[in-house]
């Protein structure tokens, strides 16, 4: 991948928008997660949370019942927090 670069400007409430070029390159939607870390060296370094769907499977019991949209919402709350 090429460099991609953007400024953005921090909002009186602290707020980002995350430039279109940056957004588009790593695939960004709404209500994706975003992580923030910063090195001992002072660096600051932004990923995208996204996780494989795949992750999820057999964290819900199955007891040979349908799983319930509340069992799903927990199960992939748990899965995004890194439970």
């Amino acid at each position: 991948m090429s460099t991609i670069m953007g400024v953005a400007t921090v909002s009186e409430k602290g707020q980002l928008v995350i430039p279109r070029d940056i957004r588009n390159a790593l695939d960004i939607k709404k209500g994706d997660r975003v992580e923030w870390s910063l090195t001992d060296a002072g660096e600051l370094r932004v990923s995208v949370a996204k996780k494989d769907l795949r992750v999820l499977k057999g964290m819900i019991p199955n007891k040979g019942r349908s799983v319930s949209v509340e069992d799903m919402d927990v199960a992939i709350k748990a899965g995004a927090s890194g439970q």
